[in-house]
This record gives C-alpha cells, structure tokens and sequence, in this order.
C-alpha cells in the first residue's frame, strides 16, 4: 500500500532547487520557489511571478532540502506494488507503488489515476534515471484522486516536454526542466542540481490537514529484541512538534513526541516471529490541526526468530596507538543477549585467555571497549563470550580480524 510522502516544509514550495532556479517567460509559480545551499533565482519578477515568497540560500529554503531528502528517501523505499511499462500514456492505474520496468518512465499520452473514490488514495511512480513527457502527455485524475496525494521520484532528471501537463510533486534526485507551456498542478523539487522553466503554470495542490506516515523500518527485526520505529506527523504539510504519538504492534505500545521536524522515533519489541503489523496514532496535539486521533496506515514488518541466546558480532583488532602500552593491540567485542536482559555479566575470551568483562544494558548488549590483545592473540581469527543466564552457562564466538586501516 502506498503511503502519502512526508515533505515538512518543502510542501509549501512550487519549485525548490540546490543550485539555481532558471526562468524564461511569464511562468506563474502559485506557491514558494526556493534555492539551497548556494546558487541564484533569476527570471522572476519580472518576467515571472510568485504568488509565495522567494527564498534564496535561507535558513526557511536548507530546512525545505533537508525535508526533501526525508521525503525522496520515503518514496524510495516504499515497496512497489507492481512494476509497469516505461510509457505510462494510455494506461489506468489504481492507488499505488509502481516501479519501471526498464527504470525510465515516459508520458506520451493521457494517463488517467483513478482513486475508486478515496480521496486519501496514494500514487507513487519510482525511476532508477529519468522521467520525460511528451507535448501529448497528460495526467488526468479520476475516482477522488487527488494531486496531492501523487508523487514522481526520479532517480536523476526529470523533463518536461513542451505544453505537457502534469500532476502531483517530481522529486528529482538531479535536475528538471520544464520547456514551454508545460502545466504542473504539484511542486517542482530537485535535489541535486537546478530548475529550468519556460512559460510553465506550477500551483502547489491544496494542503491535505493532519497526516501520520509511518516509516520503513531498517535492518532485521527479531523476537525479544528492541526494534526502532518511527512516524512523521504533519498539519498542512508542516511538520508537527510536541504531539504525542502511540506506536502499537508490539508487545506492549509505546509513547513517545515528535521533535521540530514532526518526527517521533520509539521502540517496539515483538514476542512473536512472523507478520507483524505496526500503526502510530496521534493521541495528543497542540495544534490547530485536528490531528488527536488520526491513525497512520499500517505498516507489515517481518519478525525473525531469535538467532540464540547469545551473539557475538563481528569484530577487528587494531594497533594501540600513540602509546601502545601495555597492549600492543586492541579490539572492541561486543554481545547480545536474546531476550534482553540487563545486568548480566559477558566474559570475553581469546585464545582461550580471559581478555574482560562487560555487563549487558537494557537492551541486552554487553560492550567491552579496547580489549588488550598480544600478538600472539591477534593470530586468532575469532573471540568468545561467556555468560550465565537462568543458573545456564551459554556462550557465543564471533569473528576477530584486522581492522582496515589497522590503526
């Protein structure tokens, strides 16, 4: 299921770019234009206006590309629905994450994106390089959709053929140009590099109110271990700060604010391997949004077994350096014991010789910094660590190399 794509602040901006907004022509831009972290506007006012405000290499326009990084990295890893042509023209496509089959997509004809009358229906389209419209290509919206709620994340750039019309917000990991008479009824936003425009008519869509987008949650996730998760909360398309927001899925829900960037970040930890499904909900906001009970869409994340009750990550072995006394080498070893539990005393061993001691935290880790090695130890290519959980003696080896650079 596609998911609305936050853009905090850069949600007000009909054309953002990093290093130049370029214009030729009587282009219209309903809504702010922006440039950031250095470069130039040139173009406007006249021949071109802004019905918002003009921000060039501001602190308001470093805040809108550091939103759009947020946002472009969203987009990219929400999972694809299906993986469709590269022409779009011609086709009916309902809500969404739709892939490119040969990483490119192209518009030469009418494609019209029905949202079967939800209105909170979200299209994402996903391009490893470029998107390019022809002058016959058209985005027509049908069944609620609404331009809002789509989004084009362009791998490098995106152009946009002469008198094209074009719905929903272009995050350019590079560039985009925008050639005469083309219409955008959404928001022009490069990350990398400039916006050309030409005689274009570019009106930021109606703000949507409170909205809650869980985030793709990284790296494995696996019973009895604590699991990071995160949710953008926005009003309008800013970002909400202060509001409480509930995360349930796990074993026991968890509470947590959302900082200046309307981020709430907490942790879950899951009791049972397999699907789990994770939601965040806004329990409480001091805004003028009615954001209090608003739930985000769910989110499916896959809980792995537990690998045992205790782990040893990899680790490598360095010189000790400026004084290499009285250990010629060190590493830092480190142990994880599943289910969490703190408190729990990890000896650690090389070459069959006790090396230190550390104590597991809350989350079960247990972490000894600069173990004195000989060089007789750093010969072995692995460590081990040893505990008593329960009246049981478990234990764990984990791989020990050189570090690169070994310094």
């Amino acid at each position: 299921m596609a998911t609305l794509v936050p853009l905090g602040t850069a949600a007000t901006f009909g054309v953002l770019a990093n290093t130049a907004v370029t214009n030729t022509g009587p282009t219209v831009v309903t809504g702010d234009l922006g440039v950031s972290p250095a470069g130039a506007v040139t173009g406007f006012n006249p021949p071109g206006t802004v019905t918002g405000t003009i921000h060039v290499n501001d602190a308001a326009a470093a805040q809108a590309q550091a939103d759009l990084l947020i946002g472009y990295g969203n987009a990219l890893l929400q999972p694809a629905t299906a993986t469709v042509a590269t022409e779009l023209g011609g086709t009916t496509l309902t809500p969404g994450v739709y892939n490119s089959l040969s990483g490119t997509f192209s518009l030469n004809g009418p494609l019209t994106l029905d949202a079967q009358g939800d209105p909170n229906a979200v299209f994402i389209f996903k391009t490893n390089t470029t998107l390019i419209t022809g002058a016959a290509g058209t985005v027509n919206l049908a069944g609620l959709a609404q331009s809002s709620h789509v989004f084009w994340q362009v791998g490098s750039s995106a152009t946009l053929g002469v008198g094209t019309t074009i719905r929903g917000s272009i995050l350019a990991n590079t560039s985009i140009t925008a050639n005469t008479g083309a219409i955008v009824d959404g928001r022009l936003l490069a990350l990398g590099a400039a916006v050309t425009l030409d005689t274009n008519a570019v009106t930021v869509p109606a703000l949507t109110t409170c909205q809650v987008v869980v985030q793709p949650v990284v790296g494995p996730v696996v019973v009895g271990q604590p699991t990071s998760v995160s949710a953008v909360v926005t009003c309008n398309g800013l970002p909400v700060s202060g509001a409480s927001v509930t995360f349930n899925g796990g074993a026991v829900p968890v509470t947590v604010t959302t900082n200046l960037a309307g981020v709430a970040t907490g942790s879950l930890t899951f009791n049972t391997a397999g699907a789990a499904t994770v939601t965040a909900t806004v329990t409480a906001a001091g805004t003028a949004c009615s954001c209090t009970g608003v739930v985000s869409a769910p989110v499916t994340i896959t809980v792995g077994a537990p690998t045992g009750p205790l782990s040893a990550s990899p680790a490598c072995w360095r010189v000790n350096l400026p004084f290499p006394i009285p250990h010629l080498f060190v590493a830092t070893l480190k142990a994880t014991l599943t289910p969490a539990q703190a408190g729990v005393t990890v000896t650690f061993y090389v070459s069959g010789l006790p090396v230190g001691t550390a104590v597991t935290n809350a989350s079960g880790v247990a972490t000894l910094n600069n173990a004195g090695l000989s060089i007789l130890q750093i010969s072995a290519s692995s460590y081990t660590a040893v505990a008593t959980v329960g009246g049981s003696t478990v234990q764990a080896t984990g791989s020990l190399t050189p570090c690169f650079p070994p310094v």
